[in-house]
């Protein structure tokens, strides 16, 4: 998905916003769609939770589409299993660690095909301009988080990210 269909999505968010008043619990939401297959209901937990995904794929993940693809595999995830989730009022720290396993699935997964590149073409060596160190300390502590108790990680997640 490129340029356009990150737009659309962040269309869709603002039109949500407009008509999320935000005084539903994540519960009674995932219930609805889970249930009833309310559209609404989950458009209304992407408005809200869609930030804190968004920001995790973005910081484990350095190009843009490699980050849309991890989001939308999250909540693809969340739609496979939202009558599952054990503890729907912790939906914000489950999402969080789907979204950190996602994204960290993607990152491996593109490691080891540029490796298998640079062995296939002859490489090895090659030059190459890389990005800031910052998106490794950025996954770094994504790891650590990623290793706490849930009862310690809910509420980083919800403080920081």
């Amino acid at each position: 998905m490129g340029r356009s269909g990150l737009s659309f999505v962040l269309q869709l968010i603002r039109r949500l916003a407009a008509s999320d008043r935000g005084d539903t619990a994540d519960e009674q939401l995932l219930t609805r769609f889970a249930e009833n297959h309310d559209e609404n209901a989950f458009g209304s937990l992407v408005l809200r939770h869609g930030p804190l995904v968004l920001h995790v794929c973005r910081q484990v993940l350095r190009d843009p589409q490699d980050v849309e693809d991890a989001f939308q595999a999250t909540f693809l995830v969340l739609v496979r299993r939202a009558g599952s989730i054990r503890r729907p009022e912790r939906l914000a720290g489950w999402l969080y660690g789907v979204a950190y396993r996602v994204a960290t699935r993607v990152r491996l997964r593109l490691a080891r095909l540029r490796s298998h590149e640079k062995s296939i073409h002859g490489l090895g060596e090659t030059a190459s301009v890389e990005p800031s160190a910052s998106p490794d300390d950025w996954y770094a502590l994504h790891e650590e988080v990623n290793r706490l108790p849930e009862k310690y990680r809910l509420p980083i997640v919800l403080c920081y990210f």
